[in-house]
């Protein structure tokens, strides 16, 4: 794991506010007279054309404080985009921002608003799209496709009116899948690692993801707490592998930004590939490919959870190792939200590789 990356999406959330060059359109439309008086003469016949759309703009079904929830949605085919947009107090920028995205405010009446997405080049060619919603009702939106996709959407409160046509995105994770990339549906179980790995010196329990596990010996360092919003975990073991690399232990609350994924009778497996999912993106260089091996159910003290082992592909200059294992399990622990445990062992130590096996069989629920 790279010792450089370690922001949980709240921490991201919390440093990565410098804009990104976001592209702010400038000025109001000058036309307004003529399209008024457009509407006064040929306003019946207009509304008979384009029956559902109403004459008035969102601001004026609001009251007389003109007021406006804005919602801007991004979505696209791709896993992750570069993000910016504008906020009632000035522009916010998030990049590598995971995608779906979406974020809420109230603008006054004749407030500016506008919000662009870009595709990350190492993604690949890919589709990315910006919708943004006035009390719930499409007013813009705008995809593009390629290497450097962008796309724009703005205007002013005061002039949204609903968008002809227009449907909110699905709003569920993309596929994502970049070339090399594997995903399992499929049960697989998860391999016996071959050697003795390391010693077990005692048990630790993470009060935060009510989970206990072992506590490894050997060449790991001491298992301590931690802060979730800097780390996006309560409780880690650790050692440095290589001057820039790492082998990790840690455990923690599932971040609520990925609980709309923990739905259905597979949620379990779609919620632990999404953690997954969310350690590849925050805690790997951006080279990273990764192909699930193992994804199976388990029972941790009698309550349902997931394991699922992808092997983390990578290229990063001053780095030796080419390959993480990384193991994340998922426990309902019957919380409100589940809880983890993640294993990441790099293939310079594949003689520790059967820890894996020794924290899956060690957690319990605390």
């Amino acid at each position: 794991m790279d010792t450089t990356r370690t922001f949980s999406a709240a921490g991201r959330r919390t440093f990565g506010r410098v804009p990104a060059g976001l592209r702010v359109a400038g000025g109001l439309l000058t036309l307004l007279q003529i399209f008024v008086g457009a509407a006064l003469i040929l306003g019946p016949a207009i509304a008979d054309d384009t029956p559902g759309q109403r004459a008035g703009s969102i601001a004026d079904d609001k009251g007389t404080d003109g007021d406006v929830e804005i919602t801007y949605l991004i979505t696209g085919d791709r896993r992750t985009a570069d993000v910016s947009y504008q906020t009632p107090h000035g522009q916010e920028s998030k990049d590598g921002a995971a995608l779906p995205f979406r974020v809420t405010f109230r603008f006054h009446r004749e407030d500016y608003t506008s919000v662009q997405v870009e595709n990350l080049w190492r993604n690949g060619a890919g589709k990315v799209m910006c919708t943004v919603l006035a009390n719930g009702v499409v007013v813009q939106q705008s995809s593009e496709f390629g290497d450097n996709a962008t796309a724009s959407c703005g205007g002013s409160t005061g002039e949204y009116k609903p968008l002809p046509g227009a449907t909110v995105p699905p709003t569920t994770a993309p596929s994502g899948i970049l070339p090399g990339e594997v995903r399992l549906t499929k049960v697989v179980a998860v391999k016996r690692y071959g050697g003795t790995g390391s010693p077990v010196v005692r048990r630790v329990t993470d009060p935060d993801a009510h989970l206990s596990y072992a506590e490894l010996g050997g060449a790991w360092n001491d298992s301590r707490r931690t802060d979730p919003q800097l780390d996006g975990f309560s409780r880690q073991q650790s050692f440095d592998t290589e001057p820039k690399w790492q082998a990790l232990i840690a455990s923690g609350a599932v971040d609520g930004d990925l609980m709309d994924q923990a739905t259905g009778r597979d949620r379990l497996r779609v919620l632990t590939s999404a953690v997954q999912d969310s350690r590849q993106i925050y805690n790997f260089d951006e080279s990273v490919r990764g192909r699930d091996i193992a994804s199976q159910p388990i029972k941790v003290s009698g309550r349902p959870g997931w394991v699922i082992v992808r092997e983390m592909h990578f290229d990063k200059p001053g780095v030796q190792a080419k390959m993480d294992l990384s193991a994340v399990i998922v426990v309902d622990t019957g919380r409100v939200r589940p809880s983890y445990l993640w294993v990441d062992l790099p293939e310079s130590h594949k003689k520790l590789w059967p820890d894996i096996n020794t924290m899956i069989s060690s957690l319990r629920v605390a």
